[in-house]
């Protein structure tokens, strides 16, 4: 067990950042639907604000930490470092995006107030997790997303909808019932949950290996990895557009940022390496990764489609987490960081797709380029960052996974050779992914286009597809200007990706040098 190495300064920040989705939320049942869903984008903003005033701290080396002390054997540590505040950064930041691109979207919804009531319970469920310093904490928040975010799930109130929610619930009930499980065990044995540690104290425990995987389970259910990764295909493309983005985008990141927190702060990367556990996050995140994309290629729905691509996605950041190398590591987080913004880009112009022409299915989608030509652009660059194409994010993050494949050779982590087997997994995968995303593109611009009326009022999200002049132009700019946002971020974090990659060196400075 390594006690932290970064100066510690006591700081109501990460708390604050907490707090404000929080008050904003018993806000909401007092305005009107359009009052509602600006004061839902502006609460998300107020955070981020709070969380990019915590940069310069974390950009010296050092954590914010706050902890309140019950007095009754209770005590709530929140705690911002360089991994914590990458991730909220990111969470965040797509929050307040998808939340100005839901003031048009769901303008003709139903229980809008509902809607913006549990998004910010999610988002504060999420910064939860994330600015959390022990387990017990996270565990509150954790729940707390998992509940909150099945009301989005089930907006919809159909059929599917209950069906992919009650899967979805089930499901995170299960996962954080072993959770609940390894975290109780851990403090049984070693009396503490601190998160800023390396290695809490388990190290030669013989329920070490068994606690291990509760918490894989427990997370895993949340990040949507093999084999708990049922839920996922069924509740993100039933859930609203800007609530598949915020599911696929920013809270699966939650079950991502718990299993890197279990690798290399409750076990310690270490002892990972000494049991057969890190051995079977490895295959875990193979499998997750060619699963996820093998399932995508055969989906004729968009969003169902890219619903399974972020399966894929999330063994990419296990398989950095599973290398055990610092290089791995980085890889791991910075993908973190630019899946949100690739997925969150492509879900919300699936949304647009759907809101302007009531067309998901991948067939009816040739020639909408020439339709919405705007819309059409930020997902060409999305789907080429999907891709690993540079100078996008997604060829930054495959980039630092490669090396750190090599790197854990070298290590003697993976066995020799074994670095270029996942390069090859890793160029493979990368195929699969043009295999999907590459018709969609070629089609998208230069297919002929579909004029059927009832394939589109078949395939409609809502009514809003029967307006005149609502079906052949991209939608107003109160959801375009998100979506120019996130898609130039996947070009300019590709061309500077100082901020990303920076913050991941810090993680894999702290967890494999102490900090030095």
């Amino acid at each position: 067990m390594m006690e932290a190495q970064l100066t510690v300064v006591n700081s109501i920040l990460p708390l604050l950042a907490v707090v404000i989705p929080l008050i904003a939320a018993v806000i909401i049942p007092w305005l009107d639907d359009a009052g509602g869903n600006w004061f839902t984008a502006l609460a998300a903003a107020a955070s981020l604000v709070v969380i990019l005033m915590m940069y310069p701290y974390i950009h010296a080396g050092n954590a914010l930490e706050k902890v309140f002390d019950t007095g009754a054997m209770i005590r709530f540590s929140f705690m911002a470092d360089s991994l914590s505040f990458l991730v909220g950064l990111i969470s965040v930041f797509l929050w307040m995006l998808a939340s100005v691109y839901g003031v048009e979207y769901m303008r003709k919804e139903h229980a809008q107030g509902r809607y913006n009531i549990f998004s910010l319970l999610s988002l504060a469920g999420m910064l939860g997790v994330v600015f959390t310093k022990n387990l017990f904490t996270l565990y509150i928040f954790f729940e707390l997303l998992s509940i909150a975010s099945y009301v989005m799930v089930v907006h919809e109130e159909t059929r599917e909808a209950k069906s992919a929610g009650l899967t979805y619930i089930a499901m995170g009930i299960g996962g954080g019932l072993f959770l609940l499980l390894s975290i109780i065990a851990t403090y049984a044995i070693t009396g503490t949950g601190d998160l800023s540690m390396i290695g809490v104290g388990l190290t030669g425990h013989p329920l070490m290996p068994f606690i291990f995987f509760g918490y894989l389970i427990g997370f895993g259910v949340k990040a949507g990895i093999f084999p708990v990764h049922v839920w996922l295909p069924t509740a993100h493309p039933v859930a609203p557009s800007p609530a598949s983005a915020l599911l696929s985008g920013v809270m699966i990141n939650a079950g991502a940022y718990g299993i890197l927190r279990t690798v290399f702060a409750i076990t310690g990367s270490s002892i990972t390496n000494t049991l057969p556990m890190g051995k079977t996050l490895l295959v875990i995140a193979v499998i997750t990764m060619f699963l996820g994309s093998f399932l995508a290629i055969v989906q004729t729905d968009i969003k169902r489609l890219l619903a399974y691509s972020s399966i894929a996605q999330m063994g990419y950041i296990v398989l950095g987490a599973s290398l055990l190398s610092p290089l791995g590591l980085i890889g791991a987080v910075i993908h973190i960081f630019h899946h949100a913004l690739m997925k969150g880009t492509l879900f919300l112009v699936a949304g647009a797709f759907i809101h302007q022409t009531g067309l998901r299915k991948v067939d009816d989608l040739r020639g909408i380029g020439r339709r919405m030509p705007l819309t059409m652009t930020c997902f060409s660059m999305a789907a080429l960052s999907m891709i690993g194409v540079p100078p996008f994010v997604g060829f930054i993050s495959k980039w630092y996974l490669a090396i750190g494949a090599l790197q854990s050779e070298t290590r003697g982590i993976l066995a020799p050779g074994g670095g270029v087997v996942i390069i090859g997994f890793l160029l493979l995968s990368s195929l699969l992914n043009a295999i999907y995303y590459g018709p969609l593109i070629v089609r998208g611009w230069l297919g002929a286009p579909e004029e059927n009326i009832n394939t589109v009022l078949n395939n409609s999200h809502s009514s809003r597809v029967s307006m005149p002049g609502n079906r052949n132009e991209d939608p107003r700019w109160v959801m375009l200007v998100p979506l120019f946002i996130l898609a130039l971020s996947t070009l300019g974090f590709g061309i500077f990706p100082q901020l990303s990659v920076g913050l991941a060196k810090a993680v894999a400075s702290f967890y494999f040098y102490g900090g030095h």
